[in-house]
């Protein structure tokens, strides 16, 4: 995938911050000893930055910054994509359901979602199938518990609940399908990656999300 906004990237690399704060340096240093004078020496200063900056953004050094940079951005977006997949599974854990086949389920799935979300942690990467079963499982508890309500009000006012509500088994079922899966993620697409590959395996989903 090519790299975005390269050189605004370059702009806030390290190599460039060091070449702005030494022209910011000596126009502050002109200013303090040539007083009045200065003006002539700062706009030097000032034009001879923007000639090394721009440059400097066309030799390897300033390439490699940028890919750094890029590389960075990339890892910020995976582990807030991670928190924010973490949050559901909190949410998950601190649901009253009511039901022991529900809550067997559901420790099923919270250990399995906790083991991959450390692994994600781990190595910067995850798994779009997986994060999708952990939506998922709070769409069953969120369904089942929409369903419990609708039942207890259908019989405290002697109205017959839905036919079409699914039994607490089914939707545990789902739940202990989306925990295998969730396992499942953590061989197929997390272990076995190095870093370079787990780089390039974000990049290009996050690629093909662009372009849906």
């Amino acid at each position: 995938m090519p790299i975005q906004r390269p050189f605004l990237l370059y702009l806030r690399s390290r190599f460039h911050l060091a070449l702005a704060i030494s022209a910011a340096g000596l126009i502050v240093l002109s200013a303090a000893f040539l007083r009045s004078r200065a003006l002539v020496p700062a706009l030097l200063i000032a034009a001879v930055y923007v000639a090394l900056a721009g440059g400097l953004f066309f030799t390897r050094r300033a390439a490699a910054e940028v890919v750094q940079e890029s590389d960075e951005d990339q890892r910020k977006r995976v582990r807030q994509k991670i928190a924010s997949y973490a949050a559901i599974r909190e949410r998950v854990s601190v649901l009253r359901l009511g039901s022991d086949v529900m809550n067997r389920a559901v420790e099923l799935f919270l250990q399995e979602s906790g083991s991959y979300l450390e692994k994600c942690r781990e190595l910067d990467l995850y798994s779009p199938l997986a994060n999708e079963r952990i939506e998922r499982v709070r769409d069953i508890c969120q369904v089942y518990l929409g369903e419990r309500d609708e039942e207890a009000t259908g019989k405290r006012y002697g109205v017959p609940g839905s036919a079409d509500a699914a039994p607490a088994e089914s939707l545990a079922k789902d739940i202990v399908d989306c925990a295998e899966v969730i396992r499942q993620r953590v061989t197929e697409d997390l272990l076995g990656t190095s870093g370079a590959e787990r780089l390039a395996i974000m990049k290009d989903l996050e690629q093909k999300a662009a372009d849906k």
